[in-house]
């Protein structure tokens, strides 16, 4: 059946795509009650009224095109792999519709004339690399099982293509593969409900599917002698070849309006449907001059929905990625750009961590593999990343811009900037990161990592940033009903490691930090100053470390004396008015300076005191203002920074260094796509 997205773009034939684009470009005037499945987690994307750029200009439409035809907008190409290889440098290939395709682009472009491929002006395109039949006719995709649970539905057809058992290479390393050595419980299918894209689970086990209960009522988190349901979702019979689906609601006892209580037929519902596992949807290979713009890419199981390999001068701009394992994997690629684009991950509101992590699949949304020559020169700005097990792994790009971007809701790893490495330049600023369990973190991929020297100027500079860590994360079920839905507020850390590597060098200065609780051991700079010390540099300068409950800690796990530790403002909503005594004196002298004091250099211009933001309560959920009052302590405090560490505000602060993210003054940012919010707004949104 032929159908079309486009809009205004008239066409003869109504099908669930239709509804899908009315969704999508008038999300903001729906109530929840209009949605078949879950209200959308995050804002549907809708079309762009880009200009076109100078140079031809072709059209692809998959509704109405014909490879035959000479690609005109009267008579466009129908498919994108066609039309890519009739283009030139300086080409426009412009989409309508959505097209079920794996896309490889095969020509490049020249600095002067780079080729693009996006949407149709005021339109909004999709490549899907998943199966359309459950999408455009679901009442004939689907059949009752009567052989499983109540609501359990299989597959008309089969799929014996999902069997040929690929060799993966979308993780970051053989060795943190999840599913190594146990290639039967990889999930071969996931997908989205097509209404709200809001993320099916990708069973391993029918047991899981089946169950009633979401409890985590099992031995271990490796037992799959017993089982958990983990919301609405899919499995492949591997014997059968058919895709099995459960719609069932939740009932988890507190998870209050995180429930699933929706359409539970998937015959009377557009899914988005993915497999095989290992299919790229877009990939780019050995390419120059590529401009991808204002596209929606979905239907990657468990694979790359852009794989991108040896190219260079890409740019990907305006794009929606929903899903994919990752959604970008890059190997030795270089003048990168990656703007205004939406990373929507595979967590539903009723995932976890632990059904992610041990009965589901445990994706991150960027993948950058070692490969030489290494990835290098890379800008990623006003992008959002959201909702998955692990965020973004970016330790083998170097000189990486990371900026105006929205990080929130990632139940493992927030943002993987790797062991200690020679040369290694990442730039972080003015983000707003919320809701992470490890914000920055590392993994130890190979034992004694870590190098005894770096080269001048190397090291992870994060400046500028607010880091809210207030509201929790759902990390697991409760084993017995918990109608309070205190599991869901598990906290998340400012930063850690897996496996004990060298840390890089962090050169830390000029953020905001809060959090609800004290910081695992007390660390100093809820653990950024105090956690990882062993054979790196190190300096945490004019930073605003503030927690809701409890008093701030002071403590280093060794004694690293060769740390810049100073102007950093330390403060407790709840408990600090309370405190009495020298607060440096009290909280210092654990761990690594029990019996000796820090060095004398230390703390010199700390302060322990109430920073005066504008507004900040210790409730997570109220409105915030973290600019500085008038008569703040945190304005003209700070200690000098060295001037060849990026400051992008460093102009605006006049005089001695203001504490914090933003001066005394300064206008707050806004982040995420094309700005879309202020840098004091619900993350959640």
């Amino acid at each position: 059946m032929k159908t079309d997205l486009a809009i205004g773009h008239h066409s003869r034939h109504h099908s669930p795509m239709r509804f899908f684009l009315l969704l999508m470009v008038s999300v903001p005037v729906l109530a929840a009650e209009n949605f078949q499945s879950h209200p959308p987690q995050r804002p549907l994307p809708v079309a762009f009224n880009r200009p076109l750029p100078k140079g031809p200009v072709f059209f692809a439409d998959a509704a109405r095109g014909d490879d035959a035809n000479d690609g005109s907008k009267a008579k466009p190409w129908r498919s994108i792999n066609h039309g890519l290889l009739q283009l030139k440098p300086g080409a426009t290939l412009c989409l309508r519709g959505t097209f079920y395709e794996h896309v490889v682009v095969p020509v490049s472009g020249t600095t002067n004339a780079p080729v693009t491929i996006r949407s149709a002006p005021n339109e909004l395109a999709i490549i899907d690399g998943g199966l359309r039949e459950f999408f455009e006719a679901p009442a004939k995709a689907w059949v009752p099982f009567a052989g499983g649970a109540k609501g359990e539905f299989v597959s008309f057809k089969k799929y014996p293509q999902f069997n040929n058992r690929p060799i993966v290479h979308a993780f970051p390393a053989a060795g943190w593969e999840p599913f190594f050595g146990k290639e039967d419980e990889r999930p071969l299918v996931l997908g989205h409900f097509g209404d709200t894209m809001v993320p099916l689970h990708g069973y391993r086990t029918a047991g899981d599917l089946r169950d009633h209960s979401m409890l985590w009522d099992v031995a271990n988190k490796f037992d799959n002698d017993a089982s958990v349901y983990c919301g609405p979702g899919v499995w492949f019979n591997r014997a059968t070849q058919r895709i099995h689906a459960q719609l069932a609601h939740t009932k988890l006892a507190g998870l209050g309006d995180r429930s699933y209580s929706g359409e539970t037929d998937p015959r009377k519902i557009p899914l988005c449907i993915s497999g095989p596992y290992g299919a790229d949807v877009l990939r780019l290979n050995g390419v120059k001059n590529i401009i991808v713009q204002d596209i929606v890419l979905r239907g990657a199981s468990g694979s790359p929905l852009i794989n991108l390999y040896g190219s260079e001068n890409i740019t990907l701009d305006g794009l929606t990625l929903y899903g994919g394992a990752p959604a970008l994997l890059a190997k030795a690629s270089s003048k990168i750009k990656i703007l205004n684009t939406a990373f929507r991950g595979n967590a539903a509101p009723w995932s976890s961590r632990a059904s992610m992590k041990y009965r589901g699949t445990p994706s991150y949304q960027i993948i950058s593999q070692r490969n030489k020559p290494q990835s290098e020169d890379w800008e990623i700005a006003n992008c959002e990343f959201t909702d998955d097990h692990d965020g973004v792994w970016l330790r083998y790009v170097n000189n990486l811009r990371f900026h105006h971007n929205l990080v929130d809701r990632f139940n493992d790893d927030g943002i993987e900037v790797g062991a200690r490495k020679r040369d290694h330049e990442l730039y972080i600023f003015q983000n707003l990161i919320a809701r992470c369990g490890l914000t920055f973190t590392l993994h130890q991929m190979e034992v004694d990592e870590g190098a005894t020297e770096v080269n001048p100027g190397s090291g992870i500079f994060i400046t500028r940033n607010v880091i809210d860590l207030r509201r929790g994360l759902f990390k697991g079920p409760p084993r017995e009903p918990d109608p309070t839905g205190a599991f869901l507020n598990g906290r998340g850390t400012l930063c850690g490691d897996h496996g004990s590597a060298v840390w890089p060098d962090y050169w830390f200065y000029h953020n905001t930090v809060i959090r609800t609780d004290p910081a695992w051991r007390g660390y100093y700079g809820h653990g950024i100053g105090g956690r990882g010390t062993r054979g790196n540099q190190r300096a945490v300068l004019n930073n605003i470390f503030v927690q809701a409950e409890g008093i701030p800690g002071l403590a280093f796990g060794n004694a690293a004396t060769h740390y810049r530790i100073d102007g950093n403002l330390h403060w407790g909503l709840t408990d600090g008015p309370k405190f009495e005594g020298d607060f440096f004196k009290t909280k210092s002298r654990t761990f690594a300076f029990r019996k000796q004091p820090p060095p004398e250099a230390w703390f010199k211009h700390d302060q322990f005191t109430n920073p005066r933001f504008k507004n900040l309560t210790a409730n997570p959920l109220a409105p915030f203002d973290l600019t500085l009052q008038k008569n703040s302590p945190a304005k003209n405090t700070g200690v000098p920074v060295p001037a060849q560490w990026p400051d992008p505000l460093r102009t605006a602060d006049v005089g001695q260094p203001d504490l914090g993210a933003l001066p005394a003054g300064t206008k707050p940012w806004r982040v995420g796509v094309r700005g879309r919010l202020s840098l004091f707004d619900d993350a959640a949104k």
